[in-house]
C-alpha cells in the first residue's frame, strides 16, 4: 500500500509542489478540505491588506501586491491608527500617502511607541509641525531608524562638524537620507580629510556638506580618484568651482558625460570649447540634455547667436528659458521695434543681470507703464 502511494504523485494546479497521490485513502475529502481552508485563509488575509493599500493609501494594484509580506494585517485598526497619528500631527492626506507608499511597513508600527518619540525629538529642537511634515514626506526613512542609536548621534555629529543651526541639519537630511539614517560619520570622515589635505577651505567644504551632502557619500577610493581628476583639470582648490566640478564628476557616469559632450558638439562646440566652458561653469554638465538643446536652440535659431559665443558664456545655458530668456528677449525686441534702444546689447547685460537691475536698465528709464505690463505678460505666457 505504502509503496503504491509513493510511486503515484499528484501535481497541484498553480504550484510546483508534487504531492503523493492519496486516491487510495478514504480520508482524501477531509485532507482536501483542510488544504482549501488553509489556502483560502491565507489569500483572504493578503486580500485585505492589498485592498486596504489600494483603497485607503492610494496604491496601484501592482504596487500593493509588491509590498513585502511582513506588511500584513487582518483588520484596519492598526493601519488606521498610524494614519490617524500622522493626521493628528498635521500631515496632509497627500503627505501621508506619500510616506506610506515609500514605507508601507509603517502601517504595522505602534505609532505611540515607535513614531511619537522621533517626532518629539524634532519638535524639541525647534522644527515646526508643518516643516517636519514637509521634510518627512520628502524623505521618511529616518522613521525606520533607532532614535537613540542612530538619529540622535548622527544629528549631534553633523551639527558639531558643520557648526550649523538645527534646522540646517534637517535641510541636509532632506537632500540625503544618509545624514541621519546611515552611519554618515564613517562614510564622510575620510573624504572630508582628502579635501582638507588638498587645500580646500573648510568653509567651502562645510557649505557643500550642508547643501549637497550626497557628494560626500561616495566610496573613499572613487572620491580620492575624482579629486585628483579635478586637480588635473586645473581647478583651484581655493575657489568654490573646485567643489562644483567635483560634484559634477562624481554624479555623472562616463556614458552620461559622453552623451552631453555629443549634444554640445552637435551644436558646433569643439572639444577645446567644451573643456574651457566646463572650467568656467562646471555645473554645465549637470544640466539635462533637454535643457542644453532647448537653450542652444533659442540662442542659435531664435537669437542668431554663434555657438562659440555661448561656449564663451556657458552660464547662459543654466538660465531659465521661460522665466528669463524668452521674456527678456521679447521685451528687447519690442524696444528695438520702437527705436527706443540700440541693437548692441551684450548677452551678459541682457540675461545675467538680476531682476532689479534688468528693470532699471530696460523698463524704468522709459516711464511707460505698458513696458512693465508687456514684460509681465511675457513672463506669464512663457510659464
Amino acid at each position: 500500500m505504502i509503496s503504491s502511494i509513493c510511486k503515484s504523485q499528484l501535481f497541484i494546479r498553480g504550484s510546483s509542489r508534487i504531492l503523493p497521490c492519496f486516491k487510495h485513502l478514504n480520508f482524501l475529502p477531509n485532507y482536501c478540505l483542510a488544504i482549501r481552508y488553509i489556502s483560502t485563509k491565507k489569500v483572504d488575509g493578503h486580500s485585505f491588506t492589498t485592498s486596504y493599500l489600494i483603497n485607503s493609501c492610494g496604491f496601484s494594484p501592482k504596487a500593493a501586491l509588491a509590498v513585502p509580506k511582513s506588511v500584513n494585517f487582518q483588520t484596519p485598526e492598526k493601519p488606521d491608527s498610524v494614519i490617524s497619528f500622522f493626521k493628528d500631527h498635521g500631515f496632509s492626506e497627500t503627505q501621508i500617502r506619500t510616506i506610506i507608499k515609500r514605507l508601507p511597513e509603517l502601517l504595522v508600527y505602534n505609532p505611540e511607541k515607535i513614531l511619537l518619540p522621533k517626532l518629539q525629538f524634532f519638535y524639541g529642537i525647534g522644527v515646526s509641525r508643518s516643516k517636519l511634515a514637509s521634510i518627512l514626506s520628502s524623505n521618511p526613512f529616518v522613521l525606520k531608524c533607532s532614535l537613540h542609536n542612530r538619529i540622535v548621534p548622527s544629528f549631534n555629529y553633523f551639527k558639531h562638524l558643520t557648526n550649523c543651526d538645527d534646522d540646517k541639519v534637517l535641510v541636509a537630511y532632506k537632500h540625503f537620507q544618509g545624514v541621519l539614517a546611515n552611519d554618515f560619520q564613517s562614510l564622510i570622515a575620510p573624504n572630508f580629510a582628502v579635501l582638507r589635505e588638498c587645500g580646500v577651505p573648510e568653509s567651502n567644504i562645510l557649505s557643500k556638506l550642508v547643501n549637497h551632502p550626497r557628494v560626500f557619500a561616495r566610496s573613499h577610493e572613487k572620491f580620492k580618484r575624482t579629486v585628483e581628476e579635478v586637480k588635473k583639470l586645473s581647478f583651484n582648490p581655493l575657489r568654490k568651482n573646485f567643489l562644483i566640478a567635483l560634484q559634477a564628476l562624481l554624479q555623472l557616469s562616463k556614458s552620461t558625460w559622453e552623451q552631453k559632450v555629443n549634444v554640445l558638439k552637435q551644436w558646433g562646440w569643439s572639444n577645446e570649447e567644451i573643456a574651457l566652458a566646463f572650467g568656467k561653469s562646471p555645473n554645465l554638465m549637470e544640466l539635462s540634455e533637454h535643457k542644453i538643446k532647448a537653450a542652444m536652440n533659442f540662442f542659435v535659431n531664435t537669437m542668431g547667436c554663434k555657438p562659440s559665443c555661448i561656449a564663451n558664456r556657458p552660464v547662459l545655458l543654466s538660465l531659465s528659458l521661460h522665466k528669463r530668456l524668452i521674456p527678456r528677449w521679447s521685451l528687447l525686441q519690442f524696444l528695438l521695434s520702437k527705436g527706443l534702444i540700440e541693437k548692441c546689447i551684450s548677452l551678459q547685460v541682457l540675461f545675467e543681470s538680476n531682476e532689479k537691475k534688468f528693470l532699471r536698465r530696460f523698463v524704468t528709464p522709459y516711464g511707460d507703464p505698458y513696458l512693465l505690463k508687456l514684460y509681465e505678460e511675457k513672463l506669464h505666457v512663457s510659464r
